[in-house]
């Protein structure tokens, strides 16, 4: 499932609960479900949690990230 791949690549960077909170907090914002995120939703949940990411990694760290989750939803 899509949500465990997210969170399977966040959670060693922020820790499991707030890698949790985090894309909970987006999914709900973008009225996806948490559990049913679809490859297709990806890249525009990882661009949503960029700016929020920023907080913990920095800008560059972030954008890194933002586009490392973005190719799990198109499969590379």
């Amino acid at each position: 499932m899509m949500h465990e791949r997210i969170l399977g690549y966040l959670a060693p960077v922020l820790g499991e609960a707030t890698a949790r909170n985090l894309l909970k907090h987006y999914c709900i914002k973008m009225h996806i479900g948490f559990d049913e995120i679809t490859p297709s939703q990806v890249p525009e949940l990882a661009n949503a949690m960029r700016p929020m990411m920023a907080v913990w990694l920095g800008t560059a760290g972030a954008l890194r990230a933002s586009e490392e989750i973005a190719r799990m939803g198109k499969g590379v």
